[in-house]
C-alpha cells in the first residue's frame, strides 16, 4: 500500500469514528445506547440490515465463488427473501405486540425465565463464533492488502469495531452502516471498471464470454461432481439452507432483530426487512461480477505476483487483485470497500451482545441499565470477538473450504437449537415447561456443534451432509424432544393490542 491508500482508508476510518460519536449526542441512558431510543428510520434501517449481512466473507467469499465457477450462489438470496417474507408477516408483527427489548423475551413470556436465558447465552456464543469468522476472514483480506500480521490485523479491526460502538451504540451502529453500505458498494463498482478496463472488454463482452464458459449459471439442478446430500450448489439445498438461515438470523438473531424492534413503527419494521430482501439480489449479483470480471482478467493478463495453482491465493484473489493490479489511491478506495464490510457487521455484533447480556442474562436489579455499564460491556465482548477471530485464524487459515462456505457453515452451529426453541414458542398451543424446554434446546444447540465438528472429531474424509442441512436436522431433534417432554398446564397467552 502506498501513502496515497493510507490516506484514503486513515480518512475513511476517521469519518466514521467521528460518526459514532456524533452518534452518541443524546444518549444519556443506557436503554438510548442500545435501542437509539426506537427512534431509527426504515431506510436507514434497510441499508443497516444489508450493511450487517454484507460482511468481508461476502466482499471476499462471492467474488471467489463467481471466480472459481458460476452464479450459483444467487439461489441463496431466493431462500434469504422468502425467509424475510415469512418474518415480516407472521413473526415480527407478535414482537411488536409483546414489545420486547430483546427478541429472547419472547421465550420468557411463552416457555419461561430459564429458557430465555439459555437462549441468549446460546445467541451470544453462536454470534460470537459467527462474527469470528467474518473477522478472520476480513484480516486475511487485511494482511495480503497491507503485509501485516494476520493477528494484528484482528487485534486492529476489533478495536476500531469496539470503539465507534462504545462511542455510539446502536445509533452509531446503524449510521455507520448506511456509510459502509455506500462504501462497499462504490469499491465493488469500482474493481468491476478498472478490471474491465485492463482486459480491453465491455460489460456486454464480459457476459457473452463468461456465458460461452458456462460461467453464469444460476440455477442448478444437480450437481456433477457430488450427490445431493453433499452439494451446497443446487437449488434445493441453496434455497432450503439459506430459508432455514434467514429464518435464524433475522428471527431469533439479536443482532438482526436489533434493527427491526427499534424502528418508528411495525409497518416501518416489515417494510424494512422485506425491502432489504429484494436488494439482496443486486447485492450479491454486483460481487459476483466482481469475481466475473477477475476471471477475465486473468485471462488477459495473467499474474506472476501470486499464483492461481495455490489455493491460498484463490481465496484471496479479490486482495491480491487490489493490492497487486489497481493503482494508489484506486487501491485504498476499494480496500475501504472490504474495510467497511468488515467492520459493520462487527459495530452490530457487539451491541447486540450487550443488549442481551444486560437485558436477558445479567440484567440490573433494580432500574434501568447504566450507560457506563453498556459501554464496559462493549469492551468485554470486544475482547471477545477478537479471541473468537484468532482461534478460526488458528483452525482454518490454510483450509481448502471456500471462505463463504465457512463464515455460512459456522452460523449453523447454535441457530438451529436456537429456531427450533422458538418454533416450538410459536406453534405449540400447550409448550414445554421451563426446564423441559432447557432440554429441547440443549440438545439442538449440541447436535449444531456436533455436526459442524463432526468431520474433525470422527476424522472422515467428508461430512455426512452439506451444512446446509445442519440446521434442519437441529431444529428437528429440537422439536421431537420437546414434543416427548412434560408440558406445561396452560401456555401463558400472548399480548393483545
Amino acid at each position: 500500500m502506498k501513502t496515497l491508500d493510507w490516506m484514503v482508508l486513515a480518512a475513511y476510518t476517521g469519518v466514521m469514528i467521528f460518526v459514532g460519536y456524533w452518534a452518541s449526542r443524546g444518549s444519556k441512558s443506557g436503554d438510548s445506547h442500545l435501542r437509539a431510543s426506537r427512534s431509527l428510520p426504515a431506510w436507514a434501517v434497510v441499508f443497516s440490515v444489508l450493511a450487517t449481512e454484507v460482511s468481508a466473507a461476502t466482499y471476499i467469499g462471492v467474488p471467489e465463488q463467481g471466480f472459481r465457477g458460476g452464479w450459483t450462489y444467487l439461489q441463496y438470496a431466493i431462500g434469504a427473501l422468502l425467509a424475510k417474507v415469512v418474518l415480516a408477516f407472521v413473526v415480527l408483527p407478535l414482537y411488536w405486540r409483546l414489545n420486547l427489548e430483546t427478541v429472547y423475551g419472547f421465550l420468557g413470556q411463552r416457555i419461561g425465565p430459564l429458557t430465555q436465558k439459555a437462549a441468549a447465552v446460546a445467541f451470544l456464543v453462536g454470534r460470537l463464533v459467527a462474527s469470528g469468522v467474518r473477522l478472520f476472514i476480513a484480516a486475511l483480506a487485511f494482511c495480503t492488502v497491507t503485509k501485516t500480521e494476520l493477528h494484528h490485523a484482528i487485534l486492529l479491526m476489533a478495536g476500531i469495531s469496539t470503539v465507534y460502538t462504545l462511542l455510539g451504540g446502536l445509533k452509531a451502529v446503524v449510521w455507520t452502516d448506511v456509510l459502509q453500505g455506500t462504501i462497499f458498494a462504490v469499491g465493488a463498482l469500482t474493481a468491476i471498471w478498472f478490471g474491465l478496463s485492463e482486459a480491453g472488454l465491455s460489460l456486454g463482452e464480459l457476459f457473452s464470454r463468461a456465458h460461452d464458459a458456462g460461467k453464469l449459471e444460476v440455477i442448478r439442478l444437480q450437481d456433477p461432481k457430488l450427490p445431493w446430500y453433499l452439494s451446497t450448489s443446487t437449488l434445493f439445498s441453496a434455497v432450503f439452507g439459506a430459508m432455514c438461515l434467514g429464518l435464524a438470523t433475522h428471527g431469533t438473531d439479536q443482532e438482526n432483530v436489533q434493527h427491526l424492534l427499534n424502528t418508528k413503527s411495525a409497518k416501518a419494521s416489515r417494510w424494512s426487512i422485506v425491502t432489504s430482501g429484494v436488494f439482496t439480489f443486486p447485492i450479491v449479483a454486483l460481487f459476483l461480477t466482481v469475481g466475473t470480471v477477475l476471471w477475465a482478467f486473468h485471462l488477459e493478463r495473467p499474474q506472476t505476483a501470486y499464483d492461481l495453482t495455490v489455493d491460498a491465493d484463490i481465496k484471496r484473489i479479490f486482495p491480491n487483485f487490489i493490492v497487486h493490479v489497481m493503482p494508489a489511491g484506486l487501491r485504498g478506495l476499494v480496500f475501504a470497500g472490504l474495510f467497511a464490510a468488515a467492520i459493520s457487521s462487527l459495530g452490530a455484533t457487539l451491541n447486540a451482545t450487550s443488549a442481551t447480556w444486560l437485558k436477558d442474562i445479567r440484567p440490573p436489579r433494580k432500574g434501568e441499565v447504566s450507560l457506563l455499564r453498556v459501554r464496559l460491556q462493549n469492551l468485554v465482548f470486544g475482547v471477545c470477538l477478537a479471541g473468537v477471530g484468532l482461534f478460526f485464524a488458528a483452525r482454518d487459515g490454510n483450509s481448502a473450504q471456500s471462505l463463504i462456505d465457512t463464515a455460512l457453515s459456522a452460523m449453523t452451529m447454535i441457530y438451529g437449537g436456537i429456531l427450533g426453541i422458538f418454533l416450538i414458542g410459536l406453534l405449540f398451543r400447550r409448550c414445554p415447561t421451563d426446564h423441559s424446554g432447557l432440554i429441547a434446546l440443549g440438545v439442538g444447540v449440541y447436535s449444531g456443534i456436533f455436526l459442524f465438528f463432526h468431520k474433525d472429531w470422527l476424522k472422515l474424509e467428508q461430512p455426512w451432509f452439506a451444512w446446509t442441512y445442519n440446521i434442519p436436522v437441529s431444529v428437528s431433534l429440537t422439536l421431537i424432544v420437546a414434543a416427548l417432554l412434560p408440558k406445561a398446564p396452560a401456555a401463558p397467552k400472548l399480548a393483545r393490542t
